[in-house]
């Protein structure tokens, strides 16, 4: 598999999170109301294509351009590599590690090869800002009555560009242009029929500054992601619970909500002599009502160079 970069522009606000598992759910209703795909056909077709241990393509959530998601291990990695009894400065570094979000590409490319680097404070990446809605009465076509005012929370990423990263397999390539191209058309998310998580795609190309290091001792996520059964299990990171809903026409019958699924978050680090460029599986029934809907649960993963 290549390792791609795929480049947005955001420029609007959007209010669904931009997780690989709610890309690719997008990319599946691109795939079932339009052809001319060489290696599948409909949303169906593309997701028997991840079952069964040889997927084509693996999906990072988006991220600011330019930054990757903190590293789950960065307090030990510094804590480690510092010598000397915790002092002042010491104490004041290792506490400002907590709250960093994200890191640079160049401050991601000494930690993937195990050396220091110099902590920068990397304003918000992702600024969240509160409007207020009022609820409409469909039947009068007008706002509703006294105390019908409710907030919803929309985000804007800084710069107005994200990032995704992806590895593809070779001749996959073209349908995954396609794929973004009529994606982008749509929009993403919650409320994108009112322009909410509009987007452009850039460019779609070929990368090599996430490769494999000399070697490698462990791999990093950048996605959210459920492990497979033999995937490694000696590492630090962070979960969530996600609460899923299915989308488009299928959110409007019987029960469109997904059964809770914990997932490992984007920056877990893990430890393995043995690195592949993906770990996760698919998740089958995931949904209280419909027996074929499935959870895309692979990472992308970066390996890592010495750790110890």
């Amino acid at each position: 598999m290549r390792t791609y970069l795929i480049e947005l522009s955001v420029p609007s606000g959007f209010i669904t999170p931009w997780h690989s598992d709610t890309i690719f759910g997008h990319l599946c209703w691109v795939a079932e109301r339009h052809d001319g795909f060489k290696n599948f056909s409909g949303a169906v077709g593309l997701i028997d294509l991840h079952r069964g241990g040889n997927p084509p393509l693996i999906l990072s959530d988006a991220f600011p351009a330019g930054f990757l998601p903190a590293p789950a291990d960065l307090k030990e990695f510094f804590d480690q590599r510092m010598k000397g009894e915790l002092d002042t400065d010491k104490y004041s570094l290792l506490k400002k590690i907590k709250g960093i979000e994200y890191v640079a590409l160049d401050q991601f490319r000494n930690y993937q090869r195990g050396k220091l680097f110099e902590l920068r404070e990397n304003d918000d990446q992702i600024i969240s800002a509160v409007t207020l809605h009022n609820q409409i009465n469909r039947l009068t076509n007008t706002t509703g009555e006294e105390g019908s005012l409710f907030e919803i929370e929309e985000r804007f990423v800084k710069g107005g560009k994200f990032n995704v990263y992806a590895r593809i397999r070779d001749g996959f390539e073209k349908d995954v242009n396609r794929l973004f191209e009529l994606f982008a058309a749509g929009g993403f998310g919650r409320k994108k029929s009112s322009g909410k998580g509009a987007f452009k795609l850039l460019d779609i190309k070929e990368v090599d500054y996430l490769d494999r290091p000399e070697k490698s001792e462990g791999y990093l996520s950048l996605s959210h992601f459920v492990p497979a059964q033999s995937d490694p299990t000696e590492g630090i990171y962070r979960v969530m619970v996600k609460y899923g809903k299915m989308g488009e026409e299928k959110s409007l019958g019987g029960n469109p909500f997904k059964k809770p699924l914990l997932m490992i978050r984007p920056g877990a680090v893990f430890r393995t002599d043995n690195f592949r460029p993906y770990y996760g599986r698919m998740v089958e029934n995931i949904s209280y009502s419909n027996s074929e809907v499935v959870q895309y649960c692979f990472t992308f993963a970066v390996p890592l160079g010495v750790r110890r």
